[in-house]
This record gives C-alpha cells, structure tokens and sequence, in this order.
C-alpha cells in the first residue's frame, strides 16, 4: 500500500508512464498520464499542490494539464495551489460540472475549467494530447458531471466505484437513478478492456483480500466489486 505522498510509476508499453499516488486523511487516489517526449503532463484530480509540485519538480518536469472526475472539495483540494504555480495549465471538466447553484455547499469547489466535454450521461469521447489517449465516459450520480477515464493500461473510476463498493448518492447534487445507470455502462465497460488493467478508484476505503488496496485488476472488480457483480438494468 502506499503511504501520503508515495507515488508508483509505471511505464505502459506505449512508452506514456502512469503515475498512482494516494494523499490525505480520506486517502484520495491520484492518476497521471506523463508523456516525457512531448512534455505532456496530464493529472487527475490531484489533491496535494505541494506534494505534487515537490514530485514534478524533482522529475524536472511541469504539469500540463488537470483534468477532474468531479468537483467536491476533496478531489479538487489542489486546484487553488497548482494554477497558482502554473496559471497557463488546460483545466477539464464534464460541462454539467459547473455547478454556481451548489458552489455554497461545503462539498463542492469552484473549479476554472478552460475547456470542457459535452456528453450525456453513458456516452464517452475521446481525448488527447501527445501521445496520451483517454476515454473519458459521463457517469453522473455521485455528483453532477462526474466522469470516469480509461486508458494506458487504467480504469480511474473516481467516486463511481471503489474497490468493493461505490460512490455516495446522498450528497447534494447525488442521485441515485443516475448513479445506478452509470455504474451499469461502467460494467460494460470493464467487460471489454484487457481484464489486468488497473482499476484506481477514487478512495483506497475499501478491505480485499486481508488488506486495504490502492487499486484492483479490472476482473478482481468484475468479480468482487459488490455493485458489479449484482447491479442490473431499471425499468
């Protein structure tokens, strides 16, 4: 398991490294997709600004790109810290993320996004910048425009799922059909991606197997992910 702060890279045989870090006392999971031949450094919901800008630094590297799963106060914790040591970054988000009516809610943070995508719900679009290539699927329900990204060898689900379990829908902005819609199109699309792929969930919450993992194989999930395994279609 990884401590506050540790990162785990990997080299997918792209050649794009995929970094995981885990930071805070709700243990958010971080996911970035780094393209050294193109100086392309593209980070989901990072949480720490300090740790994060400690680790570009050393690496001599500069982020790129923020790109956020939703916009509660916990996953955009680093948002104020990384424009503020790098204002010129693309910020992304789903458009139904701007949400001015919930801003006065203690859950939700005022992100700048620079650019946004424009899908329904279940519907994914494709993104990119140098040699980095995301699927980026609306999966609404824990809050409003949550997405979730696949690609270079990784499912970061957000506050979809978690290892055993999934998101809350009791928030402001929750709801709960939505959410069940989402987390049946996230089932077919773990069926149809390699099944070792990593899935990062939003939290490291959950116990698997005597310990409290950073991610799961994309079958583990299928197969132990309580939601997964027994959600099905509303009428």
């Amino acid at each position: 398991m990884l401590l506050d702060g540790e990162f785990d890279t990997m080299i997918w045989e792209d050649g794009i490294e995929v970094w995981v870090t885990q930071m805070g006392s709700l243990m958010n999971m971080n996911t970035a997709f780094i393209d050294r031949a193109n100086s392309i450094v593209a980070i989901i919901d990072p949480y720490d600004a300090k740790k994060w800008i400690g680790k570009l630094d050393r690496e001599g590297l500069e982020p790129t790109h923020l790109l956020y799963t939703h916009t509660h106060r916990d996953h955009a914790a680093g948002y104020p810290g990384m424009i503020q040591r790098f204002p010129n970054m693309e910020v992304w988000g789903h458009e139904d993320a701007r949400v001015p009516n919930l801003l006065g809610h203690v859950v939700f943070r005022n992100v700048d996004f620079t650019d946004t995508w424009v899908s329904a719900p279940g519907e994914s679009v494709d993104w990119e910048a140098g040699s980095i290539s995301l699927t980026v699927t609306h999966s609404p329900g824990h809050a409003p425009g949550h997405v979730t990204f696949h690609g270079h060898g990784v499912y970061h689900a957000g506050d979809l799922l978690f290892v055993r379990s999934a998101g809350r829908v009791d928030l402001p902005g929750g709801d709960p059909r939505a959410q069940q819609m989402s987390l049946i199109r996230a089932k077919e699309i773990l069926q149809g991606l390699p099944q070792d792929w990593r899935l990062i969930p939003g939290h490291r919450y959950d116990d698997f197997r005597g310990e409290v993992p950073d991610w799961i194989s994309l079958g583990d999930a299928l197969k132990h992910n309580y939601f997964l395994s027994n959600i099905t279609m509303v009428d």
